[in-house]
């Protein structure tokens, strides 16, 4: 019998069934066999039959993830922790920051029962993760012209195929290390970025501004986007003999008001004049965007005073110091923010309330002195507030200063506070802020709180601890 009468006579008629078709043998030359002999002799003849080649394949990339997967033993605490508690942001935030800051990643098969977490905070996941968050389709529109590199693994051939973040982050650090070779890489770049993505990189080029900068600023004056536009002109106003208007340091000029004080009227007093519309409760925001886009040099050049003097001349105006720390902060000058909080020691509390601070392109010990700067005026007794410690908390991206936890632990005011408060909201994030060093003191202050207030604490200091506390088969620290 033939392949080409076995594959049009018998096989079809297989395949839809025998009573809708039922099989013709009597011409075959099986005819004699049967039924079950023609089905066998079909089976064999599919098994050893080629199938036809594609004319194409679709072929998926593969992903490089060096990182080291969660161990075992933590699985199922850390998906009953985020699949069945209700949790604050910051307790989210600590978990992905540990990943990140620890090289771990998620147990593949885990990713989907992590749901939600995992698609929120793929970026800090790993590139396992990136990929399934874009394979479900939430990133595909933002990511689906991005690759998945670790951090260590861009370089001057695969930065732009990044994430924004890591893209931003690359250039920073080449920035700091050779400043004319990370202007060329991005002016290379330039041309195929959208709006918010070269204002984010010439951002990045403030930061260590140089001379040689120049040039590409002035060209920016031609671009298509009015924020890249300003941002260019507020740049180029910051290089030695600048001869252009900066309009923001033109508008915080205005605002402040200039008089002399002391016998031989020598001393020069500074006080910010709000506008008349401003309502005394939009202070605070009104001096964010006022003063956002001018750095403490700027401002002190304008008063024709050196920045020591402008924070001496400001000590007896509160507005203006918190100008002076927000200006501080942007431009990382830690030891002018110092100065500053001599004369505003609730300068914390005043900048929560201008809203959330970024502190990219500094180093955790960079941002740990920040903070300790503006904690020190609180001493053993820090603020009792919940905004303010998850400004501090995702500020740092990290534990706050292990001091702060100390003074919480042994505050009798901040025990009583505690164990009077409803709700398992501040326990979840003094274990998010909590450092390794401090970890078992504030366990020993839970334990003396409701039990049902302090599960998802405990169980986040639990997760930490086992997070930091594996080693590798081969012995060595993870």
């Amino acid at each position: 019998m033939k392949t080409t009468e076995l594959m049009s006579r018998i096989i079809p008629a297989l395949l839809s069934g025998t009573s809708r078709q039922p099989l013709q043998l009597n011409s075959t030359a099986i005819a004699s066999a049967g039924t079950l002999a023609a089905l066998s002799l079909a089976a064999q003849s599919l098994r050893f039959e080629c199938p036809i080649a594609p004319d194409r394949f679709a072929l998926e990339g593969s992903i490089l993830d060096e990182r080291r997967i969660l161990p075992d033993a933590l699985r199922k605490p850390m998906i009953w922790l985020l699949r069945n508690r209700r949790l604050t942001e910051d307790v989210e935030l600590a978990l992905a920051w540990n990943f990140s800051r620890l090289a771990l990643r998620p147990h593949p098969f885990d990713l989907p029962r992590l749901g939600g977490f995992a698609k929120a905070y793929a970026d800090e996941l790993g590139p396992t993760a990136q990929a399934w968050a874009q394979r479900e389709g939430s990133r595909a529109s933002a990511a689906s012209s991005h690759e998945f590199f670790r951090p260590e693994a861009l370089d001057a051939t695969n930065w732009s195929s990044g994430y924004p973040a890591q893209r931003v982050n690359f250039i920073l650090q080449q920035r700091s290390e050779d400043a004319a070779t990370a202007l060329a890489l991005l002016q290379s770049a330039w041309s195929n970025e959208d709006a918010d993505m070269r204002v984010r990189l010439l951002q990045s080029l403030g930061i260590h501004l140089t001379p040689s900068d120049k040039p590409f600023l002035e060209e920016l004056h031609k671009d298509r986007a009015p924020r890249v536009r300003d941002l260019a002109q507020r740049l180029l106003c910051r290089l030695p003999g600048a001869t252009g208007t900066h309009p923001a340091l033109a508008a915080c000029l205005e605002r402040i008001e200039r008089s002399t004080s002391g016998f031989l009227r020598n001393r020069v007093t500074l006080k910010l004049q709000f506008p008349a519309t401003v309502k005394e409760h939009q202070t605070k925001m009104w001096i964010r965007e006022t003063f956002a886009n001018v750095s403490c040099d700027e401002l002190a050049k304008g008063l024709s005073l050196s920045e020591p003097q402008m924070i001496e001349a400001a000590q007896k105006d509160s507005n203006l110091l918190l100008a002076i720390a927000l200006m501080a902060t942007q431009d990382h000058q830690v030891s002018l923010l110092e100065l500053v909080v001599k004369h505003l020691p609730d300068a914390w509390e005043a900048l929560v309330q201008c809203g959330p601070v970024q502190l990219d392109g500094t180093s955790p010990k960079q941002r740990a002195l920040w903070a300790e700067v503006l904690l020190r005026p609180y001493g053993a007794t820090p603020p009792f507030s919940f905004a303010g410690w998850s400004w501090m908390h995702r500020a740092l991206r990290g534990p706050v200063p292990p001091s702060l936890i100390a003074a919480v632990v042994r505050s009798s005011q901040w025990r009583e506070t505690l164990q009077e408060t409803k709700g398992p909201e501040w326990m979840e994030l003094l274990a998010a802020c909590c450092p390794a060093s401090q970890r078992t003191a504030l366990r020993g202050l839970l334990e003396t709180i409701e039990p049902s207030q302090t599960i998802t604490a405990l169980a986040l200091l639990d997760l930490t601890n086992g997070m930091e506390r594996g080693r590798r088969d081969d012995g060595s620290e993870r």
